[in-house]
């Protein structure tokens, strides 16, 4: 059992070895776009079909409305994002993707979509088993746990 353990260890290690290479790709589409990091999440979790509170923002982002209210003037200043009064109730600023912000966001999820070098150098047997264990682990359902 101490085996198991200590390969389960070593397992994930690899794998926050295989986050790092992710996370440098997150920092670099931010650096390509101008904007931080935490410009780059409040960008992918706003929905371009439909405005969104800015208190669901944080909520999300699972920040103080004040880091929100600070994220958003970065974003605005820049053209990605415009602030709107709610209709239902004019204390309730909702948020629009502008075009600039349409197109900031799909390059940032293409940028996500794209596999590190990693994973593209394993066999399309490894990719496979890899997919399988990871949904095995389920990957899908923490996602959530970890946002």
């Amino acid at each position: 059992m101490a085996r198991k353990a200590e390969l389960a260890e070593e397992t994930w290690g690899s794998f926050l070895q295989l986050m790092k290479v992710f996370h440098k790709s997150f920092h670099a589409v931010g650096v390509e776009l101008a904007i931080s990091p935490g410009e780059v999440r409040a960008l992918e979790a706003l929905d371009p079909a439909q405005s969104r509170p800015m208190r669901a923002l944080a909520t999300e982002l699972r920040c103080d409305a004040s880091n929100v209210t600070w994220l958003v003037d970065r974003l605005e200043s820049r053209g990605f994002v415009e602030r709107h009064a709610s209709p239902d109730d004019r204390r309730v600023k909702t948020l629009t993707l502008t075009p600039a912000g349409v197109a900031a966001r799909e390059r940032i999820a293409e940028s996500m979509r794209t596999p590190p070098p990693p994973l593209l150098a394993l066999s399309v047997a490894e990719l496979t088993t890899l997919r399988d264990l990871l949904d095995r682990c389920g990957a899908e359902q923490h996602a959530e746990i970890i946002r």
